[in-house]
């Protein structure tokens, strides 16, 4: 055997193992039982408690991603503003990151190596060079580190930013990126993206939403919100980063009670931050289902992929109540699947009295419910992989004063530009969206 025979037996071996390895990941992944994780139990970190709960967690031995799965008690928030596009939120943020004195982490789905990428890149090397710590959890899948954006990420860590990477896909790796990388032996917890995007800067200031940091989110080829939150609740986003950072094997200081300052201001607006984590722990997922139940005059939805069935029988069954239910979607999806799969129950969700906007001329991407005077926004999809499998995060907060603000800045310049969707008619259409409604499990 020819050394060039024996390096493709081995490739070989390598792709099959690393196959088998996925196989038995997704299968893993889609027989996970969810767990009951809302309302937050007794033993919920509280805000004035999360720095002694990561602590707590960053002296696990072999602590795993799923691990990170913490019930966040309701805090207060000081501010919640949301901003509505790439070029009123990217700013804003910049804005921050280049003002931090202390820290700057951001945990992100998709980050890319185009012009705002390549300009947050930038900011963040000037930044390390001032002192201020620069940390990072980037997806494998969404912000490709290993291949288009490799050379962006592998400057950024050679500027001194600690960054890790979730892997979707095999092999699983722990530890810095790039030099400091080593197989996880365990090799458990691949097949599930970490969808989160949370900056927290200082530990004062958190930004949570649903854009990446990319281009088309920028130039508005994507419509997102991102929210600006201050006060205690801030405390808990920054022990949801760096639980999960350690969990990737990222490096931390032996003590991290100094990334916990005390809020000048703690705020009084009633909030808790919820997520999702791959194991079977579904906070988030729970947390909409419950307020979606609880609406009794108003429900407004905008969310890309709405196919989980459940979450769309609650809609109906507040729309048959008699709430006055709006949802907000595309005109043309980025994915023709979810559309379709929505579509099949438009007739359903029409003859209930919901009304259904779609919004031309670019790809609705917000997470954004609207009950009454409670407001839920984040990273969550209304989709099976984000509802139990995938990590996803978001806040939901208990006041009329930001319902109304999502209202006046998001929803109504949505509605008012969009038309009334209205369900398939050609027998092809109607036969593709049954399709996708029927395999909605999976998408």
């Amino acid at each position: 055997m020819t050394p060039a025979d024996g390096r493709t037996r081995l490739a070989a071996g390598a792709t099959a193992a690393g196959t088998a390895a996925l196989g038995l990941a997704l299968r893993r992944v889609l027989s996970t039982a969810e767990r009951t994780c809302w309302p937050p139990p007794g033993h919920a970190v509280t805000a004035g408690g999360a720095a002694a709960a990561t602590a707590a967690f960053l002296a696990r031995r072999g602590a795993r991603r799923r691990d990170a799965a913490l019930h966040f008690a309701w805090s207060t928030a000081a501010s919640a503003e949301p901003w509505v596009g790439g070029e009123q939120f990217f700013p804003r943020i910049l804005s921050d990151v280049a003002a931090a004195r202390t820290s700057v982490h951001i945990l992100m789905f998709g980050w890319r190596e185009g012009e705002i990428g390549q300009e947050l890149a930038a900011l963040l090397a000037r930044r390390r060079a001032d002192g201020v710590a620069v940390r990072v959890i980037v997806d494998g899948y969404g912000s490709k580190p290993y291949a288009e954006a490799r050379e962006m990420f592998t400057e950024l860590a050679a500027a001194g930013a600690d960054i890790v990477v979730n892997d979707v896909l095999p092999p699983a790796r722990l530890g810095r990126f790039p030099d400091g990388l080593r197989l996880d032996p365990r090799q458990h917890e691949l097949g599930t993206a970490d969808h989160r995007k949370l900056y927290v800067i200082d530990g004062e200031v958190a930004w949570i939403g649903g854009a990446g940091i990319e281009d088309h989110f920028r130039d508005g080829r994507f419509h997102d919100v991102m929210t600006r939150v201050t006060g205690d609740v801030v405390g808990q986003a920054q022990a949801a980063f760096l639980t999960s950072f350690h969990a990737h094997g990222g490096p931390l200081p032996a003590d991290v009670r100094g990334c916990f300052p005390v809020h000048a201001d703690p705020g009084a607006t009633p909030i808790a931050l919820a997520q999702v984590v791959p194991g079977g722990f579904a906070a988030a997922t729970q947390a909409v289902r419950a307020q979606i139940d609880s609406a009794h005059e108003r429900l407004d939805v905008m969310n890309p992929y709405l196919t989980d069935h459940d979450m769309i029988e609650r809609i109906l069954a507040a729309a048959r109540r008699g709430v006055r239910v709006r949802l907000v979607v595309s005109e043309t999806s980025n994915s023709s699947q979810a559309a379709a799969a929505l579509e099949h129950r438009y007739a359903d969700l029409l003859a209930a009295g919901a009304e259904i906007h779609e919004v031309p001329g670019t790809v609705v991407h917000a997470k954004v419910v609207v009950a009454d005077d409670a407001v839920s926004f984040g990273t969550l999809n209304l989709d099976a992989w984000s509802l139990h499998r995938d990590s996803e995060i978001m806040m939901l907060a208990r006041s009329a004063q930001l319902a109304a603000l999502f209202e006046r800045r998001l929803f109504e310049p949505d509605i008012a530009r969009a038309r009334r969707g209205t369900p398939p008619s050609g027998r092809r259409e109607r036969v593709k969206s049954a399709l996708w409604h029927a395999l909605a499990t999976l998408l």
